[in-house]
């Protein structure tokens, strides 16, 4: 019993003793309690060795709905054909340069199953296949389970670190700046976590301010860019412009026509037309840069005409490629001058000219029908749009975001 003076006729064991006995005792025991019955643990392994086993979905929406329409998307590809033998950098370099993403999903993952790891270079390799592999869950909109790989990769290159540390020696797993930069993004894309994509991307930044080197400048100026659109995401233009003015670049035309074009959206056109002046102090007078800038400036003052002007200048310039962002805005702006007709008229002129760079830009297909809705409606919009999604099927690749047919 113990009382307020202390204990009555109790003698403490010596440290030493203690230790002892707990040396002596402590093996004893098991390692865990076994608190769950074999038969529920049984069903658990069994459950987890089938989730591995089911492959992630690699349905691609615009061939799905092309088929549900008529049309004929890029046929899916068959994993079998994959499977069993690794592929060379050079084929999923092509996959990822024709948007093949299904593809390239199932030939990194092949090549990852296929890959020995006995060396710290058989790491590194396979860290850079899933790469490959997570840009192309992410172009399919299958962030969440990019980001479900990725955390498993994470938690095993963590064992791996701490099973170094404890050797006594350096870790040899190192992410890939690029696979960092995926991991750092999918949060946002996984589940609009947009601010532990900013928490993941200012770890980068302050892991890049500690190492000098050109190259690392153009890291850190590029995870900058994306704080900013991250930033953007939440919705805070504001700190957006304002991180954009901080850039290590400031003072390259086109961030200070990113961050003016920010101010406009603001509404803040005194702000923006200073740092319109600044651009067009450092470039010539016919830089598609600094007409671009105006016609911005002409949407947000509302000079509809002037835009289209404008814009309609940069897109016909005979010696260079043809510009579909500046032809895209013309046409948008005919609607705003009351012409919805001239404005479908453009759209279809600009994807027939150039099929495989109009003709699938998401943001074009959506402005096309959004001109559709306007002009018709019933059968006849259904019959339009079909067709529409049929070419875009031919010409546009994996991934292709199919809201923008408006269907619903």
């Amino acid at each position: 019993t113990v009382y307020d003076c202390g204990l009555t006729g109790f003698v403490w064991d010596a440290f030493d003793q203690v230790a002892a006995r707990l040396a002596d005792q402590w093996p004893r025991f098991p390692r865990a309690a076994r608190a769950v019955s074999a038969d529920l643990l049984d069903y658990q392994r069994r459950v987890h060795a089938a989730q591995q086993q089911r492959p992630t979905p690699l349905a691609d929406a615009l061939a799905a709905l092309a088929d549900q329409h008529g049309g004929r998307g890029r046929a899916a590809p068959d994993a079998r054909e994959f499977a069993g033998r690794p592929h060379s950098y050079e084929l999923l370099n092509q996959y990822a340069a024709g948007q093949q993403w299904r593809a390239l999903a199932l030939a990194a993952e092949a090549t990852i199953q296929a890959t020995p790891i006995q060396s710290a270079s058989d790491e590194a390799a396979v860290l850079r296949l899933w790469t490959y592999r997570a840009l192309a869950l992410v172009r399919l909109a299958h962030a969440a389970a990019a980001m479900r790989e990725l955390q498993a990769v994470e938690a095993a290159t963590r064992g791996a670190s701490v099973y170094a540390r404890f050797r006594a020696r350096a870790p040899t797993v190192v992410w890939p700046f690029e696979l960092r930069v995926l991991r750092a993004q999918l949060p946002g894309l996984a589940h609009g976590d947009w601010r532990r994509t900013c928490e993941r991307v200012c770890a980068l930044l302050r892991a890049c301010e500690r190492r000098a080197g050109d190259a690392n400048a153009q890291r850190r100026f590029r995870l900058q860019m994306l704080l900013a659109g991250a930033v953007l995401r939440l919705r805070d233009a504001a700190l957006a412009a304002a991180l954009l003015a901080r850039l290590d670049a400031a003072d390259d035309p086109r961030v200070l026509s990113a961050c003016a074009r920010l101010h406009l959206q603001l509404g803040s056109l005194p702000h923006a037309e200073l740092l319109f002046r600044r651009v067009e102090a450092c470039v010539p007078a016919d830089d598609k840069l600094l007409l671009m800038n105006r016609a911005m400036y002409a949407v947000a003052a509302g000079k509809w005409a002037v835009a289209r002007d404008l814009f309609a200048r940069v897109a016909s310039d005979p010696l260079g490629e043809p510009h579909v962002a500046a032809a895209n805005n013309a046409a948008v702006c005919e609607l705003f001058l009351g012409s919805p007709q001239r404005m479908l008229a453009q759209l279809q002129l600009l994807m027939a000219d150039s099929p495989t760079a109009a003709g699938s830009a998401a943001e074009l297909v959506f402005n096309y029908c959004t001109a559709l809705d306007l002009l018709h409606d019933g059968p006849a919009l259904l019959a339009e749009k079909s067709r529409k999604i049929a070419d875009v099927a031919t010409w546009a690749g994996d991934g292709f975001d199919t809201s923008a047919f408006k269907m619903q």
